[in-house]
């Protein structure tokens, strides 16, 4: 016996509701033709959207939070996008639970100078991996330390989002070949404009670099496979290799909740990390380099104390 757990009024959507009952008779007059049931489905499904989104943010404003005003603001934006009210209505409370959760406890931001595979982080305790390894012939290796590690601290049904370079795929794809740890995707990331690196050995401008996509058990998340940087926005203010926040940020925005736990074990020069603390994201950021690490802690905790203060 399956359960029906959506709220009762996803189950009576046209009660009380004279504006959609309208809607549906000037459809059935227009369209004669066509199969009105359909169409009704679709309007109650809306309207049930409609109610739940505002069911979500009452239940936020009737509740008292410690956090700034501001946070408080972009929780409220968040809950009005459908995908938050489509997950709850599925009886998927996560990504609603991830919000509270934030708002009551405050950002959670931790960063090591380390090597990740020495960084004690508690198994199953993070929600994303994404990240930007280094893409020369020599650090093939950590590709396969990265998949352990993904397998290791991902939570399950979580995903670890890799960007890699071109030349070596094959051997990436062999590397990755992990027990526990899924292929799920390749999603592009476009860097548009003039911002196009030469690969002189193989004869190529590229506009694109793949994403791959793993997945610890079964991914239950439908995401665009296309992400995208700002046009010319190609940041190396803070690391030679670095990306840009627009590109982390549309990534970010594509796969993950407010609230959820993303970590970068290649920080870099810490885009990943400020595209977290923009979008209210809990961020664990890795870096070996003590000098690129120093220059990504400042970038961090000053906008840190600019956004929660």
């Amino acid at each position: 016996m399956t359960h029906d757990n959506r709220p009762e009024w996803a189950k009576v959507a046209l009660e009380g509701r004279p504006d959609l009952l309208q809607r549906i008779e000037r459809y059935r007059k227009r369209y004669p033709h066509r199969d009105i049931n359909l169409y009704i489905e679709k309007i109650k499904r809306d309207a049930s959207i409609e109610q739940t989104r505002e069911y979500l943010l009452a239940q936020l404003r009737n509740r008292s939070f410690k956090v700034s005003s501001s946070c408080l603001v972009y929780a409220e934006n968040i809950l009005k996008q459908s995908r938050y009210a489509e997950e709850y209505l599925k009886g998927n409370t996560y990504p609603f639970e991830r919000v509270l959760q934030y708002l009551q406890e405050g950002l959670n931001l931790q960063l090591f100078c380390s090597d990740f595979r020495e960084v004690e982080i508690a198994e199953a305790s993070v929600d994303w991996i994404i990240t930007d390894p280094p893409y020369p012939y020599k650090y093939l290796p950590l590709y396969r330390d990265l998949a352990i590690f993904a397998q290791r601290v991902l939570r399950p049904g979580g995903g670890l989002l890799t960007m890699v370079g071109q030349s070596y795929l094959p051997e990436i794809f062999r590397l990755m070949s992990v027990e526990g740890l899924k292929y799920n995707w390749t999603l592009c990331y476009l860097t548009p404009g003039g911002q196009s690196p030469q690969l002189w050995q193989r004869k190529v401008n590229t506009f694109w670099k793949p994403i791959l996509w793993f997945t610890k058990g079964e991914n239950k998340r439908w995401v665009g496979d296309v992400v995208k940087s700002e046009v010319n926005d190609n940041d190396k203010t803070y690391h030679f290799w670095g990306q840009s926040v627009s590109g982390m940020t549309d990534l970010l925005q594509k796969v993950s909740y407010m609230g959820e736990t993303i970590l970068d074990p290649f920080m870099g020069g810490g885009a990943t990390g400020a595209a977290c603390l923009l979008h209210r994201r809990h961020f664990i950021g890795i870096e070996i380099d003590k000098n690129v690490f120093t220059t990504a802690k400042e970038r961090l905790t000053q906008l840190q104390t600019r956004l929660y203060l």
